[in-house]
């Protein structure tokens, strides 16, 4: 049992981080929720009266609709796809013993010492009308002239991938090595094939880093901006890039503050169900 000493000493310790998160999270997000019921002034960017306008805008103009719809996609379905490629890779660096395992590691973790801009640049040399891609697609004859691949969602789909692919590997990475390998040994014993192992033992018990690595990646690819507006363009509009146009090119506050809070609502919702996962399984 803890003393009275140990406790102060406890608050002290959490002071610093706390001030930390009231000012720079907080207090912005109660600020643009309080901006999001205030009505838009084209001359002074907002007028002190409270409307529910700007939510019923975004729920019920189907442009809007038709934004948060497709940012919910292309998030789900980076998460999914990151899922799909990662979990092997993680498997084996928790379970190699090679004495290249930190040199693979760092590869993984490589891409995210370049910059954002740099790799989605990388992807439009590739993904362009004359790019490798095409190049290679038609050179195997699966095409016979250049498909246009930038604009479009999939384009945005396989850039973010390869961008958020590492925050997908490394929880999964983490739960995989701190499962006992004893486990995996006496399921092999009781008759359990490698198949039935991984998939009654091994998977359900990385279910933790399964879902840390998705929500990470769900809510990192729902409020990306650079690389949907590089390679998606005015075609491919997601949630924050809306948000940046309504805040620097039509000065209009309250709704990109109501589309913000829409945004981080849902990216809330994910990280409480994943917190909330993880007290049923401990219970």
């Amino acid at each position: 049992m803890r003393t009275g000493g140990e406790k102060a000493f406890s608050r002290i310790m959490l002071g610093p981080i706390t001030i930390l998160y009231v000012l720079f999270l907080l207090a912005p997000i109660s600020f643009f929720l309080l901006m999001s019921l205030f009505k838009y002034d084209a001359f002074n960017m907002y007028a002190p009266v409270v409307t529910g306008e700007n939510f019923a805008r975004l729920l019920f103009d189907g442009y809007y609709q038709t934004i948060i719809l497709r940012t919910l996609k292309i998030a789900f379905l980076t998460a999914f796809f990151s899922l799909v490629l990662g979990y092997p890779l993680a498997y084996f660096l928790a379970r190699t013993k090679s004495a290249w395992r930190g040199v693979l590691m760092f590869l993984v973790i490589a891409p995210l010492m370049t910059g954002v801009i740099v790799r989605t640049y990388g992807w439009i040399v590739l993904l362009g009308r004359e790019g490798a891609v095409n190049k290679v697609l038609m050179t195997l004859g699966f095409l016979s002239e250049p498909a246009t691949i930038l604009g479009t969602e999939l384009a945005v789909l396989l850039a973010l991938v390869h961008i958020l692919m590492p925050y997908m590997v490394f929880p999964l990475f983490s739960s995989l090595a701190s499962q006992d390998p004893d486990v995996e040994r006496a399921a092999s014993t009781l008759g359990a094939g490698r198949v039935r192992t991984f998939i009654e033992v091994t998977l359900p018990m990385s279910r933790s880093g399964i879902i840390m690595g998705a929500a990470l990646v769900f809510t990192l690819t729902a409020g990306s901006v650079v690389t949907p507006a590089l390679l998606g363009g005015k075609d491919v509009q997601m949630i924050g890039q809306q948000i940046y146009e309504l805040v620097t090119s039509t000065l209009n506050w309250p709704l990109a503050s109501a589309t913000a809070f829409v945004l981080v609502f849902c990216q809330f919702s994910i990280i409480f169900l994943y917190f909330r996962g993880g007290r049923s399984r401990a219970q």
